[in-house]
């Protein structure tokens, strides 16, 4: 288990965007328990307006001292292909965002992703190209103080309404759950179930986080957030299938509008950082937490 210096010696004001998301909502809840008082910033439409954000931004923050801005919101999806709204949403509110922060000298975490490494072919999504560019945006903001976390595959209980877009281990579970079969995808120059992922849980996302704002960790930095290590798709389906011995594992084809030139077929992080810088121990592995996660998702849809 990750420990954490106590947040109680900090101010008790954050602004974290993305609250009605996945993680975003997870951290909220875990930094309210730490008694923070969190000033939300959420999309309140599918429409980007420029403006709006950054009226909705000043009447948030009005009057108020943040110990950190915490930038979960993005259209987090891969294959969502509109220019102008993925701009919107993942580049010009990272834009907003910076120069509020170096305007008031509030330092910054930003969410970017994994995504951005690419494939064996270099090939960038759109999302993963505006994740790069709200990384540059951070790099040539003057008088920032930032940390970029690339973050990796991540995975937890509540994830029911991400559809598509569910982790790897969520979306197995799930499908084990409801049809007694893990589905993995097959390509054809792969080895079934080789392609490999480094999977973090959310959990442990959120206690770094917390330990990059309890020590004023803001050096301009990019890092890597996963578990530093990669799992194969065919490894973590037969571990779920050794506890629940009646799901099976079958082989599929990828949905045929899915854009496979940006399949990440293997993925690692480097976290040596999280030990040298936090000094606290590295994420735990899956197998840690998958009994749990299934007898959560077990009791959700029963």
């Amino acid at each position: 288990m990750i420990m954490v210096p106590p947040l109680s010696i900090m101010s008790k004001n954050l602004l974290v965007t993305g609250t009605d998301g996945f993680i975003g909502s997870n951290f909220a809840v875990e930094a309210r328990l730490k008694q923070f008082n969190i000033y939300e910033l959420s999309r309140r439409s599918d429409k980007w307006n420029a403006e709006r954000y950054r009226e909705e931004l000043l009447l948030t923050a009005r009057n108020v001292k943040f110990e950190s801005v915490i930038h979960f919101g993005a259209i987090a999806s891969t294959s969502n292909t509109d220019i102008d709204t993925m701009i919107g949403f993942n580049v010009e509110a990272v834009e907003i965002l910076a120069n509020y922060c170096s305007g008031t000298n509030t330092p910054l975490i930003f969410i970017s992703s994994a995504a951005v490494y690419g494939n064996e072919t270099k090939s960038l999504s759109l999302y993963a190209k505006t994740k790069r560019q709200g990384e540059k945006i951070l790099n040539q903001t003057p008088n920032l103080k930032f940390s970029t976390l690339r973050l990796f595959n991540t995975y937890g209980f509540n994830e029911i309404e991400k559809t598509d877009m569910k982790s790897v281990i969520s979306d197995i579970i799930i499908s084990g759950i409801k049809k007694k079969k893990i589905s993995i995808w097959q390509f054809p120059d792969l080895e079934f179930g080789s392609q490999s992922r480094d999977f973090i849980f959310v959990q442990d996302v959120i206690q770094v986080i917390s330990a990059l704002i309890s020590e004023k960790r803001y050096f301009r930095e990019t890092l890597d957030l996963g578990s530093g290590q990669s799992y194969k798709f065919i490894d973590l389906a037969k571990y779920i299938t050794s506890i629940e011995d009646d799901w099976f594992i079958e082989s599929i084809q990828p949905p045929k509008n899915y854009q496979k030139n940006f399949y990440q077929q293997y993925t690692c992080a480097n976290v040596d950082w999280i030990t040298d810088l936090l000094e606290l121990k590295k994420p735990r592995h899956p197998f840690e937490i998958i009994p749990d996660l299934i007898n959560k998702y077990k009791v959700f849809f029963n």
